[in-house]
């Protein structure tokens, strides 16, 4: 495992690379059922990095209350409509746009802020 903030900013960022390109994938083969099993190992991905995130961001004195929370709304929402997207293929569509969407946003936003945080706080330490 990394230790420095610089090499865990660049695991979270090619996981980031990683996970907008599997979205960009399904979003563009559209609502085929035979992209299901790639849709669940994606969420189980998406999951995954939130979790080292939160953990990386929290380790470094990072993670306010509220980019956890918006972490906990996007989960809480894809668990909501992934039953009603089992079958039916534009639900899905919908949904992965969503999570593109929220992921754009939160990359750019968030974690842009956050990062940046905790970068600086690993320069002051040193």
């Amino acid at each position: 495992m990394p230790r420095a903030w610089e090499q865990k900013e660049a695991l979270l960022e090619q996981q980031h690379n990683q996970l907008e390109q599997g979205l960009e994938d399904l979003i563009a083969g559209g609502s085929e059922p035979s992209h299901l099993p790639k849709m669940m190992h994606l969420i189980q991905k998406l999951k995954l990095h939130l979790r080292l995130e939160e953990r990386w961001l929290s380790e470094a004195g990072c993670l306010c209350q509220g980019h956890r929370l918006s972490h906990q709304e996007l989960l809480g929402s894809i668990e909501q409509q992934l039953p009603q997207c089992l079958n039916h293929g534009g639900l899905r569509l919908n949904l992965l746009m969503d999570v593109q969407q929220w992921f754009y946003q939160h990359r750019h936003g968030a974690d842009a802020i956050a990062y940046a945080r905790a970068k600086a706080t690993q320069l002051v330490k040193q």
